[in-house]
């Protein structure tokens, strides 16, 4: 057979190589040979080296070279480690952690526990803070996070809210894929505080015992206000010029700080009480990296600290997620990177580099709206307007009817809250918060069965205020959670966005006072009716009686001791006429329980005397369509218009009130437009006229700071208005019986007639009063024809709406570019981009 050509099978086809070892007689001689020759005459065997004491002298390499011939080829140095009898067994090393790891850097020791725990509370401005790792320092209403060197535990308490559990499970996954903190724990346990386990005693038994209690903590303090307290101790300092001290820098303290304030040649020293970290740039000198942690030292001493805080160097681009989340806009390191990869063979000018967007579609906006609005839905059912669903063979709907069984409700108070009085339910005020458990059932087959099987369910809602501050409605949240015992669904009403489902419940006697409870009896009050259903409608007091509150498509009831007037606009529709009035009754029963009140209706025109003489300074001119011979026979519609991903949509907001074939006097309210992200733009089909409603620009951001607005953020919303102005147009010109009339209205401007055409009007803040009035909308689309610009025109602020602010200048004519420039526009744009910059600041065109 010939021989094979590979190697590895060659090998293993010899016969005369052995395939394991074995210790030949041959092969102990030689090793007691060894141990005589090297190792001293004394010893012959293996089993002697037990008895030396002391490693025989280390001899120089250098001073003897011929060393290792001498040794028959083996080096002193291995002879030497033969001949130590060094027992290691009996050596300690010192451990990676240590009660409390402290080390020298610099000249300045870092502080650093083996046991962290950190709270995550806050709301806008959530607080990552480090806190004793005592038990007591637990709370029901935060998150915690244990660490250890070897476990991640990730507490929550049974009140916290679901973002303090996504921050603490952010923080968990950087420390986890990051061994922050020396941790080496590959994932956290999550241990909930509703679940009392062998966990939580495990969890329990890091942390120190400071009382004989062992009950966790139901206090809670403000979110807010706690926020305002951590962002304003913060204190930030730099280190100075002979980088041996650090100096306190006011732009840095008193405020959470974005991470650009961070420069990489400077060194930073930011004390947040128990955390003192010491931030060193990249490109910071050597020099003062060595002095910042003595002068870092310096502060951590300057005043008494918990033995349980960190005093700790940062080196940047290495922080971990504890320092990162003391700034308000760091990156998130553990995001997936998404590598974009240009594809080849592709023609350059069909590549998607810019996409321009397009007007809505009218013709789809027109389309009519679903019969009836989606109803609520509780547990997987839906319960519609409070009482079922019908069943629609055609649509395989089978219905079901939905009972109410009973209705219980609660006032919040400063303290907690407390049962209302029963004879008062569906009474609510603006500056307070109610809770109201509906109890029903649920019935299926279409119609109510002499046996019902449904089981009893129950719904909490938490009612809020259009007074409340934010702290009173997060009180009610709070106060719903302790209520609800069964763990029944929780739904958040705000004040007028009540769904029917709700309503019902009152069965059409839910009226609204201004103010708070105790805030005393009013002989007079003006009451606006709202609701398409009898048994879905309500009242709400407005705010004082006066006649500017009027609507001419409106009912009202206005109360003058035990008087009480009902009065119907004159364009108010038959169903509302019925509704008011049957309201008005159900709340001269509430006042005057013992007595009759007298109810008088009243016709817009046909007032008597006495009408006006109850109103705040008698009767005054007000918005109304008496002269106005139109039908309003349908609904008002509103649409908001927006980009999204590069497409310009439009979202209807959708009155849940509505009931096919009547028609809504006021289906939306001032809020819908004011409280949307601005600046906002809308579009209001008030039937015969389709207005354009333009939001404004806020100065402040939600948490108070200055908002700058860029040029590409005009330009983008100088797009979106035309893209609106031009949906508007061709919505309007769809329209073929009566042809609308086209408005461009501006936040804080609005004319009356707009403002009538919601339930109730109020000046808000914070709006510029500079805002121009009402235009036609043709006049506001012949801006954007206009290409050509005087340089007084160009050198306005704001520019010209038009216009593209990085490029003002290219709306010059010819001729006064080149008198302006010296040069043609296109000798303009072969200059550097460094040289048109300064050639426009010049002009003030930049």
């Amino acid at each position: 057979r010939a021989p094979s050509s590979n190697p590895v099978k060659n090998l293993e086809a010899r016969r005369d190589v052995s395939k394991d070892y074995r210790a030949t007689s041959e092969m102990k001689e030689m090793t007691d040979d060894f141990i005589k020759d090297y190792l001293g005459p004394g010893l012959s065997k293996a089993a002697d080296l037990d008895g030396l004491k002391s490693p025989a002298p280390r001899p120089s390499p250098r001073k003897n070279s011929t060393a290792i011939n001498n040794n028959k080829g083996f080096a002193n140095e291995a002879v030497s480690a033969l001949q130590a009898t060094e027992d290691y067994t009996k050596v300690k090393l010192n451990k990676g952690h240590t009660q409390k790891a402290v080390k020298e850097v610099a000249g300045g020791r870092e502080q650093l526990q083996e046991t962290l725990l950190v709270q995550i509370k806050g709301k806008q401005s959530m607080q990552t803070r480090l806190v004793a790792p005592n038990f007591s320092s637990l709370n029901s209403h935060e998150v915690f996070l244990l660490i250890t060197p070897k476990t991640l535990y990730q507490f929550n308490g049974k009140h916290a809210s679901v973002l303090k559990k996504s921050k603490g499970t952010e923080l968990v996954t950087s420390i986890t894929m990051g061994r922050e903190f020396k941790c080496q724990a590959d994932k956290a346990t999550v241990l909930e505080q509703v679940r009392g386990s062998y966990l939580i005693k495990q969890f329990q038994k890091h942390l120190k015992i400071t009382s004989e209690s062992q009950e966790i903590s139901e206090r809670q303090r403000d979110d807010e206000e706690y926020e305002r307290e951590k962002n304003g101790s913060n204190l930030g300092y730099i280190l100075d010029d002979d980088m041996r001290s650090f100096n306190l820098v006011p732009e840095l303290s008193g405020k959470r700080l974005k991470q650009a304030r961070l420069l990489d040649t400077q060194i930073y020293c930011f004390d947040y009480g128990p955390e003192v970290y010491v931030w060193m740039g990249r490109t910071a000198d050597r020099t003062a990296r060595r002095n910042a942690m003595i002068a870092g030292r310096q502060i951590w001493e300057s005043k008494p600290r918990p033995d349980w805080g960190i005093f700790q160097r940062i080196p940047g681009s290495l922080e971990h997620s504890l320092f990162r989340e003391k700034f308000k806009d760091w990156p998130d390191t553990n995001a997936v990177n998404v590598l974009k990869v240009k594809v080849p063979n592709v023609p350059k000018k069909d590549a998607l580099t810019f996409v321009e967007m397009e007007p809505c579609d009218a013709t789809e906006m027109r389309r009519p709206l679903p019969e009836a609005p989606p109803g609520l839905v509780l547990e997987m059912t839906d319960v519609g307007r409070g009482d079922g669903l019908p069943t629609d063979l055609s649509q395989d709907i089978f219905g079901h009817d939905v009972e109410t069984t009973g209705v219980k409700m609660w006032r919040v108070t400063t303290n907690g809250y407390e049962e209302y009085n029963e004879i008062s339910y569906g009474e609510f005020y603006s500056g307070e918060n109610f809770i109201i458990r509906w109890a029903y059932r649920v019935m299926q087959g279409g119609k109510k069965q002499e046996h019902d099987t449904g089981r009893d369910r129950a719904a909490f809602f938490f009612w809020q205020g259009k007074d409340c501050t934010i702290k009173e409605k997060g009180k009610a949240a709070f106060a719903t959670v302790e209520v609800d015992s069964e763990r029944a669904p929780q739904i958040q009403l705000a004040q007028s966005t009540e769904p029917p489902a709700f309503l019902q419940i009152f069965n059409g006697s839910m009226v609204t006072f201004h103010g708070k409870i105790d805030s005393g009896d009013e002989s007079r009050r003006l009451f606006l009716f709202r609701g398409e259903l009898e048994k879905e409608g309500s009242l709400t007091q407005l705010p004082s009686v006066r006649c500017s509150y009027l609507r001419s498509r409106a009912s009202f009831v206005l109360q003058d001791g035990d008087m009480f007037y009902v009065w119907h606009g004159c364009k108010s529709r038959a169903h509302t006429v019925a509704g008011s009035f049957s309201a008005a009754n159900k709340l001269a029963k509430r006042l005057f329980p013992d007595s009759k009140p007298t109810i008088l209706e009243l016709q817009e025109g046909r007032e008597e005397k006495e009408f006006w003489a109850v109103f705040e300074g008698g009767k005054r001119d007000y918005y109304n369509l008496q002269n106005d011979d139109r039908m309003y026979a349908r609904s008002l519609r509103l649409f908001n218009l927006y980009e999204d991903k590069k497409r310009f949509v439009y979202k209807e907001v959708e009155y849940n009130g509505r009931v096919s074939k009547l028609a809504a006097p006021h289906p939306f309210t001032q809020a819908d437009l004011y409280l949307a992200e601005q600046p906002a733009l809308f579009i209001l089909d008030a039937i015969y006229t389709v207005y354009v409603w333009v939001g404004w620009w806020p100065s402040h951001s939600p948490d108070g700071e200055l908002i700058a607005n860029t040029g590409s953020a005009n330009t983008d919303f100088t797009e979106r208005y035309k893209l609106t102005l031009q949906t508007a147009l061709s919505y309007g010109e769809l329209e073929t019986k009566d042809k609308p009339e086209m408005v461009v209205v501006h936040a804080g401007s609005e004319p009356t007639e707009f403002q009538c055409l919601f339930p109730w009007w109020k000046e808000w803040d914070d709006i510029p009063s500079d805002l121009p009035g009402p235009t036609s909308l043709d006049q506001e689309l012949k801006k954007f024809l206009q290409t050509e610009f005087t340089l007084k025109e160009l050198q306005a602020r704001p520019p010209p709406v038009v216009c593209d602010p990085l490029r003002l200048e290219q709306y010059l004519s010819k001729t006064e570019f080149k008198a302006i420039f010296n040069m043609a526009k296109e000798d303009f744009k072969c200059l550097p981009l460094w040289k048109q910059k300064k050639l426009k600041q010049a002009q003030d065109l930049f």
